[in-house]
């Protein structure tokens, strides 16, 4: 995560050095490291970039922490915010809400954080872990994402174009629109969902022996459920209104980390927010280098590393499953 937001700060259109980088963030704070920063580094790296990175961090840990809450909580390892349609639910959110208050970014995020709680709740009925397939919760949320996909294209399209961002924007995740009010009001809304999450991870990890276990050690086994999964609706609404939707990275993410830390949940929801932060601060540093000056969507880089991913482990799901 370090290596990925020092890469973003002085890689780009205009390059900037390692002291210029310094020169500004000390001036910016008040005092002065070396010789003062010039004019240009000064609007690219505090006006564009920086913004651009912590956005790209929040969204990302928010992003990779829910896939964790989900997977704990649901005991699916499939489950992941945007496969299981929060993402639609919550970019229908945010366009509704800018067309209703306005084309801001505060409407975009405040939308999107209501429209993700509101499929969350949606998502629950869902949630049974008794079922024995346990892709019966993914299929249920890719066909409650579709049809609100299909909604959002259509107000998109319906829409003054100058009022909501292109359905591109929606389908593929951008953080090209990233300034200082945005980041504000996501780390607001992600933070309160992660605290929440990391409130639940004791409970995550007695839920993982079995329902009726957890009921057993005294586990609120419907009130944890119901707290993840809203809190997840949360912060995945809070993303999707600043940045789109960037897929896969709560799939992949928790995988990755649970390979290298195991399952308990308190440092496993802690290794998730970090990877997600770095998975999506990575993959915006290359959609803006790799095709330069042509900004590829950063979503069609996480799902280029997450659909093979996601296909390798359903078939491995699949094939656990009796005949």
């Amino acid at each position: 995560m370090v290596g990925a937001t020092a890469a973003n700060l002085g890689i780009g259109a205009v390059s900037i050095t390692p002291a210029e980088v310094i020169a500004v963030l000390s001036h910016r704070l008040g005092f002065s490291l070396g010789a003062d920063p010039t004019c240009q580094a000064d609007a690219v790296l505090w006006g564009i970039r920086l913004p651009r990175i912590i956005l790209a961090l929040v969204a990302g840990a928010g992003l990779g922490l829910a896939g964790a809450g989900l997977q704990g909580t649901f005991r699916n390892p499939l489950a992941d915010p945007q496969l299981l349609g929060i993402g639609s639910g919550a970019s229908l959110g945010a366009i509704v809400s800018m067309l209703a208050l306005g084309a801001s970014t505060e409407a975009a995020v405040a939308g999107g954080a209501v429209g993700g709680v509101a499929t969350a709740a949606l998502l629950r009925r869902f949630g049974e872990p008794r079922s024995p397939d346990p892709s019966r919760l993914v299929l249920s949320g890719v066909a409650l994402g579709a049809a609100l996909s299909a909604w959002v294209g259509f107000l998109v399209f319906a829409a003054d174009r100058s009022a909501v961002p292109p359905v591109e924007f929606w389908l593929l995740g951008s953080l090209t629109g990233a300034t200082w009010r945005v980041v504000a009001n996501a780390l607001v809304l992600t933070a309160v969902g992660s605290l929440a999450l990391f409130g639940s991870a004791r409970s995550l990890d007695l839920m993982s022996l079995g329902e009726a276990e957890a009921r057993h050690l005294g586990v609120d086994v419907d009130l944890v459920r119901s707290i993840v999964v809203f809190s997840s609706g949360l912060i995945v609404g809070a993303a999707v209104g600043a940045v789109g939707v960037v897929g896969f990275v709560g799939l992949l993410v928790p995988h990755v980390v649970r390979l290298g830390v195991g399952p308990g949940h308190r440092i496993l929801l802690a290794g998730s927010a970090l990877g997600g932060a770095a998975f999506v601060a990575s993959a915006d540093l290359a959609a803006r280098t790799l095709a330069s000056p042509i900004e590829i969507p950063v979503g069609l880089l996480t799902a280029a590393v997450g659909g093979p991913f996601f296909l390798a482990l359903l078939r491995r799901n699949l094939r656990r499953q009796p005949a």
